[in-house]
């Protein structure tokens, strides 16, 4: 009778077995894992429901155009400008819909990529912008390794930025673009970790931080300790809350930490213009869409505060002073804000809608 020696996925050692024992265990060992590996959670979209969607037209031609395009050698979350996340994110989207593996290979390869590089080097913004979009596209082709779970508990627990911060700190601590990028990215990589005890942590800590009190980790005002866009600076919140007019002027659903970035509320009705007031939505919507999918949504949450963060830029202040509307690399958001809330926000849009933001987008995944 043949004996050897076989070592197990688990590190456990079997000697002196029967051949044909060890084999059944193994290839039971293999079946369970495969099926571990290649489960898809659906986190961003799914392919079932992309299977529904057409292979022709300009939302598909610019997603497929990007899949083709991205290069996994260029993966990265040190570089806040990088496309490279979602572009990546594109290729996954493609997969999904047509089962071509050249275009989860390139998911794979990135993934790896970032793996065998570790930490990554800049500040938790660069990594909180980047770092969601690969969770998202793991998932959607099926990747999943213990080195990836770790590197991604990792990038959200561990690691240390050169500002001093884990991914996680700093969202709890900065109420604007940065902490609301790690708000999206952090609900990606806890929803791909099936770690549904931190994931609701991060949405009750976001709820909490809109509807109040304001949560004690969270500075607001940065270094001037500017609180002028809050409607009471005794009761300081993420977003303004519904109803909310200061000095003649509307800010109802006005993201204050953000707004305060390029000049005080000292010159109303002319609000100042600001780079930031779309790009604090980003992460918003890409957390808001996560958490509506692991069966934990914030839409509706403090009147409808997000939708009411998009209403105000781009219809209310749009129409009043002109210049707020979404344009560039947020005009991803708006078919997802008709998505969740049944407005037309999409329609008539540029191009440049059906492309990306910074940390995910690809409109291709609600296009009816």
């Amino acid at each position: 009778m043949l004996e050897f020696t076989l070592k197990m996925s688990k590190g456990k050692v079997i000697s002196n077995m029967n051949l044909n024992h060890a084999l059944v265990l193994l290839t039971a060992s293999v079946f369970m894992a495969r099926s571990v590996v290649f489960a898809q959670i659906g986190i961003w979209t799914s392919a079932e429901e992309l299977a529904s969607k057409p292979m022709a037209g300009l939302p598909w031609e610019l997603v497929k155009a990007a899949a083709d395009d991205v290069l996994p050698s260029d993966a990265t979350v040190s570089n806040q400008d990088s496309n490279n996340n979602v572009e990546i994110l594109a290729a996954a989207i493609v997969y999904a819909r047509t089962g071509k593996q050249a275009y989860k290979s390139k998911v794979v390869d990135a993934c790896q990529r970032l793996v065998a590089n570790g930490k990554p080097s800049d500040r938790t913004l660069a990594w909180a912008r980047e770092t969601g979009a690969y969770a998202l596209a793991a998932d959607l082709v099926g990747y999943r390794t213990a080195e990836l779970e770790t590197w991604l508990r990792d990038m959200a627990e561990v690691f240390v930025a050169s500002d001093g911060r884990t991914m996680l700190q700093m969202f709890r601590m900065r109420p604007n673009n940065w902490g609301t990028q790690g708000f999206g990215s952090l609900c990606a990589i806890y929803a791909f970790l099936q770690d549904t005890t931190r994931l609701k942590d991060i949405r009750d800590y976001w709820v909490k931080a809109v509807i109040g009190p304001k949560p004690e980790d969270q500075i607001y005002g940065g270094p001037d300790n500017d609180l002028s866009w809050h409607v009471d600076a005794t009761e300081l919140r993420l977003i303004n809350p519904k109803g909310a007019v200061k000095k003649g002027l509307n800010i109802d659903g006005i993201i204050p930490d953000d707004m305060r970035r390029n000049g005080s509320f000292d010159n109303p009705p002319l609000p100042p213009t600001t780079s930031y007031h779309w790009e604090v939505l980003q992460g918003i919507i890409m957390g808001a869409r996560i958490l509506e999918r692991m069966g934990m949504p914030i839409w509706e949450v403090a009147d409808r505060a997000i939708y009411r963060a998009g209403y105000v830029l781009q219809h209310e202040w749009e129409s009043e002073f002109g210049g707020w509307k979404a344009e560039g690399d947020d005009l991803w958001m708006l078919p997802f804000f008709d998505d969740a809330y049944g407005t037309h926000w999409s329609e008539g849009q540029p191009d440049r809608m059906w492309r990306h933001g910074k940390n995910t987008g690809w409109p291709y995944v609600v296009w009816k």
